[in-house]
C-alpha cells in the first residue's frame, strides 16, 4: 500500500511522494475505490503479508489508516498472524501514534533512521534527531513491538567510515530485530541529482563504498546479525517476510500511485502522479503503466539471479 505523502522531501529519495496533504481525502477515496475494483484479483487466495510504504504512511491519522485497512479486510482474506508492516519516521514514535498502529494490527515497524549524526540528518533534509530515533525505538519496544526494523545509509555526503561504523554500533545497541543498510545511489529528480550536476556533491568511489559495505557486513555478523540478503540483516531469523516475496518470485499486489505489482504472469506499475491516479480511478481511466507479460523463460532467469543473492 503506497501512501505518497511526506512532511518534506529527503534529498536522496527517489520514491514518488508529495510534500502536501491537499489531496489526502481524494487519495483515500481513490484507494478505497481501487481496492473494491481489484477484489477479483485475489478472490480465492489468502494474504500472508501487508506492507504500508511511502512516502510516510505514519503521516496519516489513525482513522485514515483504519479506513484503508477495513476496506482491505472487507475484500481480501488475511491469514491469522500475518506480517503487517508500516514505515514510520522517528518523530512519529510517540505514544498515541504507536498505540493506534498497534490497535490496527501492525506487528512490524520499519523506521527510517538513516544516520545517528544530527549534522548528517540536516544535510539530507530529515526532520528528526538522533535522540528522537533512539528514544523512539526504545519506547516502541517497551510497548510490545518486538519486530522493529531500521534503515541506515552508506555514503552520505561527508560521511566517514568511522561515523558509519559508529552508526552500526548504535543501531546494534537498540532493541531492533532487523537492519537494512543501503548504499547511496543518485536517483533521478532528487535534490542530490541536482547537487551532483552543480558540482556540490560527489559520490565516493565505488571501491571506497564497497570497502565500507564489506566492513559493515563483517561487523554486523560479529554483533549477531544474519546477513540474509544484499542490504538486509536480521536477528533470530526475523527476515522481512514481505520482501522475501519479491526475492523468491512470489506474487504481490500494489495499491496507490506508483505502486508495482506482479500478478498472474503480468507485471505493472500504477500512475506515478497522484492527480492522474485519482482522476483515473474516478473516471474509469487506465491507471496502469509499463504493463508487461513476462515469458516463463525470462522468469526462470530472474529466479536464478535472485536466488544467487546472498
Amino acid at each position: 500500500m503506497h501512501v505518497p505523502f511526506c512532511r518534506s522531501k529527503c534529498f536522496y529519495c527517489g520514491f514518488y511522494s508529495v510534500a502536501s496533504l491537499k489531496l489526502k481525502e481524494a487519495y483515500l477515496g481513490a484507494i478505497e475505490r481501487e481496492i473494491d475494483l481489484r477484489r477479483g484479483y485475489l478472490q480465492h487466495q489468502e494474504m500472508h503479508t501487508l506492507y504500508f510504504g511511502g512516502g510516510t504512511p505514519s503521516y496519516l491519522e489513525r482513522g485514515e489508516l483504519e479506513r484503508i485497512i477495513r476496506k482491505l479486510e472487507e475484500n481480501y482474506s488475511f491469514v491469522l498472524g500475518m506480517e503487517r508492516t508500516i514505515e514510520l519516521n522517528p518523530e512519529d514514535l510517540v505514544p498515541e501514534k504507536l498505540q493506534g498502529i498497534k490497535d490496527l494490527g501492525f506487528n512490524r515497524l520499519s523506521i527510517g533512521v538513516q544516520s545517528f549524526s544530527d549534522e548528517q540528518l540536516k544535510r539530507i533534509n530529515r526532520t528528526h534527531s538522533a535522540r528522537q530515533a533512539m528514544d523512539g525505538i526504545t519506547f516502541a519496544a517497551g510497548m510490545g513491538f518486538d519486530n522493529i526494523s531500521m534503515d541506515l545509509i552508506i555514503g552520505l555526503p561527508g560521511q566517514t567510515e568511522a561515523e558509519l561504523l559508529d552508526d552500526v554500533e548504535r543501531a546494534s545497541g537498540l532493541p531492533i530485530a532487523h537492519l537494512s543498510v543501503y548504499i547511496l545511489s543518485i536517483d533521478s529528480n532528487t535534490v542530490f541529482e541536482y547537487m551532483v550536476k552543480r558540482g556540490e556533491f560527489r559520490l565516493e568511489d565505488e571501491e571506497v563504498m564497497a570497502g565500507r559495505y564489506q566492513r559493515v557486513c563483517e561487523r554486523l555478523k560479529e554483533l549477531g546479525f544474519e546477513h540474509y540478503e544484499i542490504s538486509n540483516f536480521a536477528r533470530k531469523g526475523l527476515y522481512s517476510r514481505h520482501n522475501m516475496k519479491y526475492w523468491t518470485g512470489g506474487e504481490y499486489l500494489g495499491f496507490g500511485p506508483s505502486a508495482s505489482s506482479d500478478f498472474a504472469g503480468k507485471r505493472f506499475t500504477l500512475k506515478r502522479d497522484l492527480q492522474e491516479y485519482i482522476a483515473g480511478i474516478r473516471d474509469g481511466g487506465d491507471i496502469m503503466e509499463d504493463l508487461q507479460e513476462i515469458p516463463i523463460r525470462e522468469r526462470a532467469g530472474e529466479y536464478l539471479m535472485l536466488r544467487l543473492r546472498p
